[in-house]
């Protein structure tokens, strides 16, 4: 029994030699370093080499079909979010066009007919109109007050 516990305190000690080997080689971009930042990097990867057993065991049931699963999701998520976007351009594109319309046709001929009337339409719709861009202004802000 003794033997074999040799033999595996051996091993434990090959590989930790092997581990801090491997630590103290840098590759030629960070040999370039100050003393300190190298201090500081030597000390992280030493801290990862402890703290790799400390891993989650969900992490160890992941396989492949997993990530693709995952890698599909995310896709097509990417891809309704880039659907959305289009209609929301199409959307305020077309409530823009409508908006240019009624304000062409009220000054088209509403201006020839009754200059009072123009006046009191056009009056109505700017404050709609300041209050609509308000109330979204202070939604937009909102929004990115609570993310």
């Amino acid at each position: 029994m003794s033997n074999l516990e040799d033999e595996s305190n051996q091993e434990l000690e090959q590989k930790k030699d092997s581990q801090d080997s491997e630590i103290e080689k840098f590759p030629e971009e960070l040999e370039n370093l100050p003393p300190q930042i190298k201090r500081e990097i030597k000390t992280v990867l030493s801290m990862g080499r402890f703290s790799a057993s400390s891993i989650s065991p969900i992490l160890d049931k992941i396989n492949q079909q997993h990530i693709t699963k995952i890698l599909e999701s995310v896709e097509k998520d990417s891809e309704r979010a880039f659907i959305d976007a289009q209609d929301a351009r199409k959307y305020n594109f077309l409530a823009i066009c409508i908006f240019v319309a009624v304000f062409v046709f009220l000054t088209v001929f509403l201006v020839n007919k009754d200059i009072v009337v123009y006046q009191d339409i056009l009056r109505i719709l700017i404050i709609f109109g300041g209050g609509f861009g308000s109330g979204l202004g202070f939604k937009i802000y909102l929004d990115r007050k609570n993310k």
